[in-house]
């Protein structure tokens, strides 16, 4: 925990002086508000209004409105800013931010709205159309380099190639999410058949031989059981085949989402310093051609290739379901009698004894999500409202809501998720579904490094299948990952010019629906592994996926060699 963020015992006389300095547009905290962040500077005019800033936002539906929201008002009372809005839909957000991005028409902030590396170093990089922040970090960035200086080699991995910054990230440290591609197994099915939790591929095709021919949910049929299943629609880490094709070789591919911008819609990895895709691989046929055994042998669902998570998660609920691949237990109703019934299945050892987990070693800090456009009448201000949003105070009501009312500070003796001593404690559950005005959830950008994210206090004896348990368990899981994982074979965050950019557009918008298209189909029977496969390779090569390793190489080579 960062100790400048935890220290409860200051006493009450410093917290209201704080609160005195800025009494004059009554600062909304409460006198129990203890901590050692002193705000006062980040009032940015004398006048409520003397200052407006216009900021690009998500127009997210569980905000119910930016303007009247309660931790947007909070930060016009601590700046004295009157802070107005742009919304972009969240969905078609892309569209509609590259439809503003090119008007030339630009709002003074651009506040969490998918802003991609692309953009950045077009319009920033090349077209001067967003402020340089260096500077403004030097002078102004109280909190920013707070966090440079506990996330070593931030600085460098949010700068472009010519060496400036045009964005703050979002610091948001997911322990779970650094393993998050977990497997799980129905325990009820294994103790109702006498099986022990697989730790092989072959012990794994036995018990889902077993869950398929002896009804193993226990109704009286046979034939309602579905052995393994997935989804490839919007499941996180549903793609069925993850936890076979990692007992052959590292396998990063990620099929589900259609995205081209990631380096797994293409399989990439590290060899050393080298970026390799794993199509050519033996190792990898031979993980194809498994997963095609187990399609045929109805022991993995084929309807797993394009069905959605809602499908998915009737077919777990129903109590057909025996393993998935998932982020954690979304594929059954938080905390329902069906989802109590998994547990975590470890990788297991494939034909060679080969085991891996994939890692996400780079995703603490990233994103451009704080961007200011070069024609900003006020950059300083601007500037340093972003520096704020890193303070535990905006982090906490950005994320939680109104001190006092949806969260306050940890019970005496409360411990975390992580055993070590609580932060805070939730009084209403943190929900992402419902219109709600008092925070705007993961809509900005925040310092949540993994102390602050596992801070909430955790019962020792907590349930962990319950909804109040789920961090805990993830918690746990992913310590149980973490020695499989191979973290230096994940490709780095990587910075390109906007030519690279061009030229990888199209590769990658053909590229990834081959990818996709082929290895479904090797998966479900309707192309032959043994005489299509080289013929689907030799589409990738004339589709220009040597050329798109070739720039991720020489990007490589020019960030980190």
């Amino acid at each position: 925990m960062r100790t400048t963020l935890l220290k409860k015992l200051l006493s009450l006389s410093l917290a209201l002086t704080l609160l005195l300095g800025c009494a004059s547009y009554a600062l909304a905290w409460e006198p129990q508000w203890a901590h050692d962040e002193d705000l006062s500077d980040y009032r940015l005019c004398e006048n409520f209004g003397d200052i407006t800033l216009k900021v690009a936002v998500t127009d997210h539906a569980t905000i119910s409105t930016w303007e009247e929201n309660a931790f947007v008002k909070w930060l016009e009372e601590v700046t004295n800013v009157d802070l107005t809005f742009e919304l972009i839909p969240y969905e078609g957000r892309a569209e509609k931010l590259g439809l503003i991005l090119n008007s030339g028409n630009y709002p003074d902030v651009f506040l969490s709205c998918g802003m991609t590396s692309a953009m950045i170093s077009r319009f920033g990089v090349d077209e001067k159309m967003f402020l340089p922040l260096n500077d403004l970090i030097e002078e102004h960035g109280t909190f920013t380099k707070k966090m440079f200086a506990e996330f070593p080699g931030t600085e460098g991995l949010i700068s472009q190639l010519d060496g400036n910054i045009y964005s703050l990230p979002v610091v948001n440290e997911c322990f779970h999410c650094t393993a998050p591609r977990k497997f799980w197994i129905n325990q009820a099915w294994l103790d109702n058949l006498g099986l022990k939790m697989p730790t092989t591929l072959d012990e794994l095709y036995e018990v889902l031989v077993a869950f398929r021919d002896q009804d193993a949910n226990g109704n009286g049929d046979p034939n309602d059981e579905i052995p393994l299943a997935g989804d490839y629609k919007d499941g996180w880490y549903t793609n069925v085949e993850n936890p076979i094709m990692n007992a052959f070789c590292y396998y990063t591919l990620d099929l589900d989402t259609g995205s081209t911008t990631s380096s797994d819609a293409f399989g990439m990895y590290m060899d050393g310093d080298t970026v390799c895709t794993p199509f050519e691989l033996e190792a990898f046929r031979d993980g194809v051609k498994y997963v095609r055994k187990l399609v045929e042998e109805d022991l993995l669902y084929v309807g797993s290739f394009t069905q959605d998570l809602a499908a998915l998660t009737q077919i777990a609920e129903s109590d057909r379901l025996g393993a998935c691949s998932g982020g954690y237990i979304l594929f059954c109703n938080l905390g329902s009698d069906i989802y109590r019934n998994y547990r975590r299945v470890l990788p297991v050892a494939g034909p060679d004894g080969y085991t891996n987990a994939i890692s996400y070693p780079y995703g603490n800090v990233g994103g451009n999500g704080y961007t200011i456009s070069a024609k900003c009448q006020y950059p300083v201000e601007a500037f340093k409202l972003g520096d704020l949003l890193y303070s535990y105070a905006a982090t906490m009501r950005g994320y939680y809501g109104v001190y006092g009312e949806q969260w306050t500070d940890a019970d005496p003796g409360a411990i975390g998720i992580n055993g070590e001593p609580a932060m805070y404690k939730l009084l209403v559950p943190w929900q992402e579904s419902e219109p709600q005005s008092y925070c705007v959830l993961q809509m900005t950008i925040s310092y949540r490094d993994a102390k602050f994210r596992l801070g909430e206090p955790s019962d020792p004896n907590i349930d962990l299948y319950s909804g109040a348990g789920l961090e805990t368990l993830l918690y746990q899981v992913t310590k149980e990952y973490k020695p499989y994982t191979k973290d230096e074979k994940a490709i780095p965050s990587l910075k390109f010019t906007d030519e690279q950019n061009e030229t990888m557009s199209v590769l990658k918008a053909n590229l990834s629906a081959t990818i996709k298209e082929g290895m479904i189909s090797f998966f479900n029977g309707t192309k032959s592994i043994d005489d299509e496969y080289d013929a689907w390779l030799a589409t990738l090569e004339s589709q220009g996926l040597p050329q798109l390793v070739e720039i991720y190489q020489n990007a490589y080579n020019a960030q980190y060699k």
